[in-house]
């Protein structure tokens, strides 16, 4: 462990600190001076961006333990695709069910990402690390291109599937909307911090692994259906959102070092200020032109996503 609990809780005091920043930004200029009902309008916007970076963070850490692979995240590999067709097909043919229903919503995009992360591990887990990335991008595709049909097909749904197609569902969070989905995130990150150990464990390879008592069927299982619950979660509060996890985990293992009982619940913490910190620079770099928080990400994760890639290639 490179650094302790000390820097743990300075790193929640920043995120305080940051979130405190976000609601007094925005693209009108209006601060809590100015505007103090304004920003007050913010929080559902800002507790939906760490909730879903957070859940974010910690899937991304669970899928680079589970397939070994330091290229893994829920945005690339096509988790996060999965997970938007299938709030598509809800929203795009059954439209009055999706809003009279609850649970309708996160439940289709769960049944999205669960699918795409089964097809992930029967295509993509053993090999080397560019099958997986390169099963990841087809099953994205795939997923996008189905989402872009629904969204001509069902004109009433294509502004909102085309927002959450580019990442930009935050501007429309309100309390009714993040309330399910951020208790989805939470309960699906405290579950993912127990698979810590079983996940060192797979990192000696997995002979070494069983060897150590790790029963490799119940984790990859627990690990699929987890992520799986944790991006679907995401993507109902943000919609698709490459490379925040794949930055977080990185960012914590070089920080807090290997061992998963740090690099998972780090990797929620950053995942979470990386989010908020690229929604609140959208808003507040172009005033009056906001830019998503994925466009944000993209401007700072394909380049050091081409670095990774190099690197871990050799």
């Amino acid at each position: 462990m490179r650094l302790g609990r000390g820097a743990l809780v300075g790193g929640l005091a920043l995120l305080l600190l940051l979130s405190a920043g976000a609601l007094a930004c925005g693209s009108s200029g209006l601060g809590f001076g100015e505007g103090g009902g304004l920003a007050w309008l913010r929080l559902p916007r800002v507790l939906a961006a760490l909730a879903a970076g957070g859940a974010l963070g910690i899937g991304g850490a669970t899928q680079q333990g589970l397939f070994r692979n330091p290229l893994a995240d829920p945005g690339l590999t096509g988790v996060f695709g999965g997970a938007l067709l299938g709030l598509a097909l809800l929203l795009g043919f059954a439209p009055a069910f999706a809003w009279g229903h609850a649970w309708a919503l996160p439940a289709a995009a769960f049944g999205g990402a669960l699918g795409v992360s089964s097809l992930l591990v029967v295509i993509g887990r053993d090999g080397p690390p560019h099958r997986l990335l390169l099963t990841g991008l087809g099953l994205n595709a795939f997923a996008a291109a189905g989402t872009l049909l629904i969204a001509n097909l069902a004109p009433e749904s294509r502004e909102l599937l085309l927002n959450g197609s580019f990442g930009d569902w935050l501007g429309m969070a309100s309390p009714e909307l993040i309330v399910r989905p951020a208790l989805l995130c939470l309960i699906a990150g405290g579950l993912l911090w127990t698979l810590a150990r079983p996940l060192d464990l797979l990192a000696l390879g997995e002979e070494a692994a069983q060897a150590a008592g790790c029963d490799l069927r119940r984790l990859r299982r627990r690990a699929i259906l987890l992520t799986a619950l944790a991006a679907a979660a995401a993507t109902c509060l943000v919609g698709q959102m490459a490379f925040v996890g794949l930055l977080a985990p990185h960012l914590a293992r070089a920080l807090f070092g290997p061992r998963h009982r740090w690099v998972l619940p780090v990797s929620a913490l950053l995942g979470a200020t990386l989010l908020l910190l690229a929604d609140t620079a959208g808003r507040a770099a172009i005033p009056g032109t906001p830019l998503s928080a994925a466009a944000v990400m993209a401007l700072l994760g394909a380049p050091l996503f081409i670095w990774i890639a190099r690197r871990s290639h050799g």
